[in-house]
């Protein structure tokens, strides 16, 4: 292994091994059968603190193993799959946490599954393997957390079907489990993607030497067939614009060479035939076929709707905070499909995070890319990850007088949105003096990491794809809608919106009947630039420039009440003029207080 990975990986570690003998009443699967005995393989790294209450756990994906973190020999090419995240100073902090990875039942790396010897018959367990649920694997981990006498888990965590995992245990653990973190997830497979499963089981039973799940003994295993389930799946993990640029026509020979295991005639030589023949053999060399098919049922079993009547219903009893993070250009588990957890756990009450990463290798950008999703997981644990500079809208509410005049608008102990929250300084502020929970909305992700850094709830969503559509009825006593008014396209409907999820809103914009602006515009025939407004006519974010008077007739034809009107000036004239009360020409910004009429 290479110097650099000696210096960056979490260092050797050492695979373990829990076992189990539950007699005669077995270990209980969802479905009523039972395992004799269960071996569980697992790995840890940092130390179970004397309270017992900060683990973390991570669950594997469909193909991983519990080698998340470090290396066992100097000479291995590659450390954990996760090692990039997990370790001392790294998102997953070993010198704070005890982190625990473990195989999953059913797999073929050191845990029960059904290249396991039956105990009950001595001969591996092969086609008379039980069909197992994520339910049964959540279960079993539980089993070994139980024996390494972890008390509390301070976050449980998982992408892909880790994810399926990490909900499982909110769902079945909620007094123990505090945190989730899902990443790359939904609450099931999309038809899409189930197709895609049912051939990959198709090409893995109709191999000649499937022989019905029973071919332990044989001479011939059902290679070919794993294989190409293998190759199927793969594609699926990609992007279409990370296969275009990994991938390209041209006949790159290096590209070719390193993955050549055979060919046919009707090859056209180019490197995603040799590229998916490499992966088809490779995941040969190191999976069980009845592996692959019992973890793939279990994940496309995985339904929490159909489970519990509804994502809601799944939900109604977690206890857990969650961070959702969805990737840009995943369409296994595409990010209108992840939403669908955000929504669901907003509208139960539940405490939640959201946020999309863009990626170009899909689905597999959880696992390659962990950059930003370090940055969001890090500081979601509260560890010590340092803030980076970035660009970011001019706010509006920047000191002290400005936030106080917002802490007279907004009730003690009330529920407020947030929307265009930036880093959440403004949460973060009237939670402090007003003991207000919240959430805000934001599509930078500067402002999203900086909110998960003041523990302020937020969801990354652009208001003029999505808006709020999904958020139930009289969800907020308030919404706040910070200068974002002027920037969406549609705000008529959005203040409607705002007031069917919220009681009252409080809209704030800048004046752009202002005495400055006209003049300006008067004297110098361009667009106006000031405090308020500080951007260039071609790059302003601003598509919908109003005026105070605008903003009462606009009030008016949409039936809504203003229940009282603030206004922010810095300038002398400003203040004349508008206590003279020529509020149009003499406001800078204006703070409206506004409910259903």
């Amino acid at each position: 292994m290479s110097e650099y990975l000696h210096k960056s990986s979490f260092g050797p570690v050492t695979p373990k091994d829990f076992n189990k003998d539950y007699g005669d009443m077995g270990f209980m699967l969802e479905n009523g059968k039972t395992l004799p005995a269960l071996t569980i393989r697992y790995e840890t790294y940092g130390t179970l603190n004397a309270a017992a209450d900060n683990a973390v756990w991570v669950c594997s994906p469909l193909t991983a193993d519990a080698h998340a973190a470090g290396w066992y020999t100097p000479e291995d090419k590659k450390p954990g799959w996760w090692d990039e995240l997990i370790g001392p100073g790294k998102a997953i902090d070993t010198d704070r946490f005890f982190v625990v990875c473990s195989n999953i039942l059913g797999g073929c790396k050191g845990t029960t599954g059904p290249a396991t010897v039956n105990p009950r018959t001595g001969k591996p367990y092969g086609s008379t393997f039980p069909t197992i649920t994520i339910g049964d694997m959540v279960h079993a981990q539980k089993e070994l957390a139980d024996g390494l006498g972890i008390k509390e888990f301070y976050c449980v965590m998982g992408g892909s079907m880790g994810g399926f995992q990490a909900m499982k245990w909110a769902i079945y653990y909620p007094e123990q489990v505090k945190r989730i973190v899902i990443i790359a997830s939904s609450p099931r497979f999309s038809s899409q993607a189930l197709g895609f499963e049912v051939v990959a089981r198709d090409v893995i039973t109709q191999d000649p030497n499937f022989n019905g799940g029973d071919y332990y003994d044989q001479p011939q295993k059902p290679d070919v067939g794993l294989a190409n389930a293998r190759k199927l799946a793969h594609i699926t993990y990609l992007s279409a614009i990370g296969m275009e640029k990994k991938f390209k026509r041209a006949q790159d020979q290096e590209n070719r060479n390193h993955a050549i295991t055979y060919s046919t005639p009707f090859d056209l030589t180019l490197p995603i035939e040799s590229y998916l023949r490499y992966q088809g053999t490779k995941f040969v060399d190191r999976f069980d076929a009845n592996s692959y098919l019992h973890i793939a049922h279990a994940t496309d079993a995985f339904d929490l709707e159909t489970e519990y009547g509804s994502i809601e219903n799944a939900f109604k009893g977690i206890k857990a905070e969650v961070l959702n993070v969805n990737l840009s250009t995943d369409w296994l588990f595409p990010p209108h499909e992840s939403r669908r957890i955000t929504s669901a756990l907003l509208n139960t009450g539940k405490i939640v995070t959201s946020l999309e990463l863009d990626t170009q290798f899909g689905h597999d950008g959880f696992l390659i890319e962990v950059g930003e999703l370090g940055k969001a997981v890090g500081r979601f644990l509260d560890s010590k990850i340092i803030p980076e500079a970035g660009t970011q809208a001019v706010p509006v509410f920047h000191d002290q007088d400005d936030f106080k005049l917002l802490s007279k608008l907004v009730k003690e102990n009330s529920h407020v949105l947030d929307l265009g929250c930036g880093g959440g300084e403004l949460l973060s502020h009237l939670h402090s003096v007003k003991k207000v929970t919240g959430l805000g909305i934001e599509k930078n992700i500067k402002g999203i990491l900086d909110c998960i850094e003041k523990d302020v709830p937020v969801i990354q969503r652009d208001l003029d794809d999505r808006g709020i559509s999904d958020f139930k009825d009289g969800s907020f006593d308030c919404a706040i809608i910070n200068r974002t008014i002027q920037e969406i396209r549609d705000p008529v409907a959005l203040l409607n919106e705002l007031l069917r999820v919220a009681n009252r809103a409080i809209v704030t914009f800048p004046n752009f009947g202002h005495w400055t602006t006209r003049g300006s515009l008067m004297l110098h025939g361009r667009m106006p630039k000031s405090k308020e407004l500080p951007y260039e006519w071609y790059d302003t974010p601003n598509i919908r420039v109003l005026t105070l008077k605008d903003f009462y007739t606009l009030c008016r034809k949409e039936g809504l009440k203003i229940e009282s009107i603030h206004y922010q000036n810095d300038h002398k004239v400003s203040k004349l003029l508008t206590a003279l009360g020529f509020k149009t020409f003499g406001a800078e910004h204006v703070i409206a207080v506004v409910s259903k009429a």
